[in-house]
């Protein structure tokens, strides 16, 4: 049994993968993770975890990570892309070593699950775009702030307008008070520029562009941005077994 774990800046995502499937998905703050983790690996009702295998853009808890993986199954048996997890992909990139691992594993994973050309849009803490070419060659993409940084900043930057959690459900076009006009302009705005780089990257690269969403937003923004045209929420950890599989 494998244990795959999505480790992203706010919110991390892990599944343990057995029988052919990802079962047991789950989701925690990344910051509480460790202490997850270390539970997972001392005592597992479906049975002993064999291998973790890792993406993260978080480096303070992923040391934590690799400390308690390291000392329950051994060193060997840990995987972390980027160091001992190294997916090969074709590319037109600078510097392919300072991207960061979860872009690349998903590059990696949406080149084989799906046929390019793709756009591949990820609504985490950060909103990333990575084109990948009719060709299989990953060209390059764009960096944005995620959804919930741009929501907390209406609250954490302003004096009058209130703290919300992030909404999930469906909104209306129109907010009638001030709390519905910041849930509605959160995702109608969110999902309108996506819908636009969507287009500016079919107007440079070609109609045939297949748009996969992922991120813990995709499925709460899909309903905004009807260019998408498929979501896609566990692409990482889906990525990951195919990376490990690969090497292993």
């Amino acid at each position: 049994m494998l244990l795959l774990i999505d480790i992203g800046n706010t919110s991390t995502t892990y599944g343990i993968y057995r029988g052919g499937k990802i079962r047991n998905i789950a989701y925690s703050p990344s910051i509480e993770f460790p202490s997850i983790v270390d539970k997972l690996l001392r005592k597992n009702n479906t049975g002993p975890i064999n291998h973790v295998i890792i993406a993260s853009v978080f480096p303070k808890i992923t040391k934590k990570i690799r400390k308690i993986a390291s000392q329950k199954l051994g060193r060997s048996h840990l995987w972390e892309v980027g160091q001992n997890l190294k997916p090969q992909i074709r590319h037109n990139y600078k510097h392919i070593n300072k991207l960061g691992s979860d872009r690349l594993i998903n590059i990696y994973g949406a080149g084989r699950l799906y046929k390019p050309p793709l756009l591949i849009v990820d609504f985490g803490t950060a909103l990333t775009c990575d084109l990948v070419s009719k060709d299989g060659v990953f060209l390059g993409g764009l960096i944005v702030p995620g959804p919930e940084i741009a929501f907390n900043a209406l609250w954490e930057k302003t004096a009058l307008l209130p703290k919300l959690p992030f909404p999930k459900g469906k909104v209306s076009f129109l907010g009638t008070d001030t709390r519905e006009g910041m849930k509605a302009g959160i995702l109608q705005g969110y999902g309108a520029m996506t819908d636009g780089l969507v287009e500016r990257f079919k107007a440079k690269f070609g109609k045939k562009l297949r748009v996969v969403a992922t991120g813990g937003l995709a499925k709460t923004l899909r309903p905004y941005a009807p260019s998408i045209n498929t979501v896609d929420p566990l692409l990482t950890l889906k990525s990951l077994y195919l990376a490990w599989e690969e090497v292993s």
